[in-house]
């Protein structure tokens, strides 16, 4: 049967690939040079929020994850069943955007798109894993990890969306003495203050009987009304450097992050006033990083294996191959060893 999709192959999605990383970087560019001329042209101070970028690389970006899955399945799968897995996650992301199950714009394109990537690059490792037998092992480990890099990119891009589009922020003051445990914002994270102490810290300066003064906050941490942990913060003021400065609690769990910082205090009243964030799925972000280290790390020793094997086998080659200098040697002597047979015989007939 005649291939009715002969420009789906892989040097056309690489150079669709390529196409679309430019015109990524050409946004990103613009965007970081936008403050700089407005500076120089009108001495204005601009400010780009990371709005600016979301919108504008949303559209390039899920185009980049959709070359990828195409890229993960051409080889591997039959062509005619490629264009409707992918134009179908496609499709299935703008069914999300108008029903909107997570009741979350972004989340709902992002998903289905991700998803199907993830899934196809699993399909590209499996399929070469248990493929050919013959492939050597460092051969088969680099074909693998250059894939597995692929996954750490997409956990990267689904925990930014997710953690960035369902994180929850809240602030409330907490009071010493009270057993009241305080809620924050809809999280299902709860504070409640042991105790608040001040002490001096470092030597005398000036007129102060120590460098700085600190304010530490101990504090129970609930989770969905049982208790959870126990955390501190510690407002800083530093008389030396003229400056005041907090600590945070940072909480980092298997699907989620807590995050907790002192605001304002009023030592006087007892009270703190705190900022909680709960981020999700931001693990998947961290993973992620993590991931293409350590698969980058192994395509850098496997290649360079390779290359000393190559080396090592060159070497070795052009040891088994005489050099021509030593054959010319070698019936040098030989013409040498003839000639004075042929004289020698000579003499003796002679005689």
């Amino acid at each position: 049967m005649k291939n009715k999709i002969p420009n789906l192959a892989t040097s056309n999605t690489m150079l669709a690939t390529v196409v679309t990383f430019l015109l990524l970087a050409t946004i990103i560019t613009m965007g970081m040079l936008t403050p700089l001329i407005a500076k120089l042209a009108n001495g204005v101070d601009l400010s780009l929020d990371p709005g600016y970028y979301n919108t504008r690389s949303a559209i390039p970006v899920a185009a980049l994850v959709l070359l990828l899955s195409t890229c993960m399945l051409t080889g591997y799968v039959d062509k005619k069943y490629i264009v409707p897995v992918v134009a179908g996650s496609a499709l299935l992301s703008i069914i999300f955007a108008v029903i909107s199950p997570f009741r979350n714009t972004p989340i709902d394109i992002s998903l289905p798109i991700l998803i199907v990537a993830l899934l196809a690059t699993f399909y590209r490792i499996y399929r070469m894993v248990s493929g050919k037998q013959n492939v050597a092992t460092k051969d088969k480990i680099k074909k693998i990890s250059a894939h597995a890099i692929h996954v750490g990119i997409l956990m990267i891009l689904l925990g930014i969306v997710l953690s960035s589009n369902m994180k929850m922020e809240g602030s409330a003051i907490l009071s010493s003495g009270s057993d009241e445990i305080i809620s924050f914002g809809g999280q299902h994270y709860q504070l409640k203050m042991n105790s608040m102490n001040s002490y001096y810290n470092g030597e005398a300066f000036r007129n102060y009987p120590a460098s700085s003064y600190t304010t530490e906050v101990i504090f129970d941490i609930y989770k969905d009304g049982s208790y959870f942990k126990s955390g501190k913060v510690n407002y800083i003021t530093d008389f030396k450097w003229g400056q005041t400065y907090t600590t945070t609690y940072i909480n980092r769990g298997l699907t989620e992050e807590l995050f907790i910082a002192p605001r304002a205090i009023d030592e006087s009243a007892g009270e703190i006033d705190l900022y909680m964030r709960t981020v999700p799925f931001i693990n998947c972000l961290w993973g992620g990083i993590y991931l293409m280290v350590i698969d980058i790390i192994a395509l850098l020793f496997t290649d360079r294996g390779n290359k000393e094997a190559i080396h090592s086998s060159n070497i070795a080659s052009e040891k088994t191959i005489p050099d021509a200098g030593d054959n010319e040697d070698k019936y040098d002597r030989m013409l040498q060893q003839e000639i004075e047979k042929r004289k020698a015989k000579r003499m003796k007939d002679k005689r």
